[in-house]
């Protein structure tokens, strides 16, 4: 008796121990070209996927079935809840544009990609 309640058992932990992927990725269209993580984004529509651990993220561009880019990021809580997929973008000093936030539909968070591109110091002596 207690083999046919163990099987049940342990087939319920397997299914709850592995991430649902159908979730965690949907269609993203990026109006222009952005630089995400170092890497170039031309503009275009891709499929968005993401994994998550607690409020830690990995985001990952798909394009045609093959890999673009991925980076960082944490999710944030925001009493928003967007009706469409949206692209924040931060313009640098040299023209070019960088993803800086992806704020998906129907959900009240955002993920907040992090700054991977190095900063420069000067400083006098």
């Amino acid at each position: 008796m207690k083999f046919k309640l163990a099987i049940p058992t342990i087939v319920i932990l397997l299914l709850v121990s592995f991430p649902a992927r159908a979730n965690n990725a949907r269609p993203f269209f990026l109006r222009t070209a952005v630089t995400m993580n170092g890497a170039e984004v031309p503009a275009g529509l891709y499929e968005l996927s993401w994994e998550s651990q607690n409020s830690k993220v990995s985001v990952t561009l798909w394009k045609d079935g093959r890999f673009f880019a991925t980076a960082r990021g944490t999710w944030v809580k925001n009493a928003v809840q967007y009706s469409e997929d949206a692209a924040l973008l931060r313009v640098n000093s040299d023209g070019s544009r960088s993803l800086v936030e992806i704020r998906l539909a129907g959900v009240k968070k955002t993920i907040v990609i992090e700054n991977v591109s190095p900063i420069l110091q000067l400083g006098a002596k």
